[in-house]
């Protein structure tokens, strides 16, 4: 699925992490880089590169805050929502075909291992 996944961005010159990055602002819209560092825990300059990137091709913008003019604050740009919800929708149906064949037990398994790291985490 990991695979499949990279082929679809790499289709789309976009990486997995400019993609959770794109969630991200899509999410939080007027986050700022530090928000963004905080919520998804990549480290700072890897996201200042990211940023970049996304401005690069017009998907996010960024402006002064309002109240600290030193502070940017990031918004996703139309093309990037459109983008994001055409990745999403094909994420969404890989996740769901991946889902349909493994067994009820495995199933469980995945359910179980995914709540105890939701608690512990």
């Amino acid at each position: 699925m990991d695979l499949d996944q990279k082929n679809i961005f790499s289709k789309y010159s976009i990486t997995p992490r400019q993609f959770i990055v794109l969630q991200t602002i899509d999410y939080l819209p007027g986050v700022n880089q530090n928000q963004i560092v905080t919520h998804i825990q990549i480290d700072r300059s890897t996201v200042s590169d990211i940023i970049q990137k996304l401005e690069t091709k017009n998907y996010i913008y960024s402006y002064p805050n309002s109240n600290d003019k030193r502070n940017k604050e990031i918004k996703i740009s139309t093309q990037g929502r459109s983008i994001l919800r055409r990745l999403q929708k094909i994420v969404n149906e890989q996740e769901k075909d991946f889902l349909r064949r493994i067994n009820l037990d495995t199933k469980n398994k995945l359910l179980s291992s995914l709540k105890k790291y939701a608690r512990d985490n």
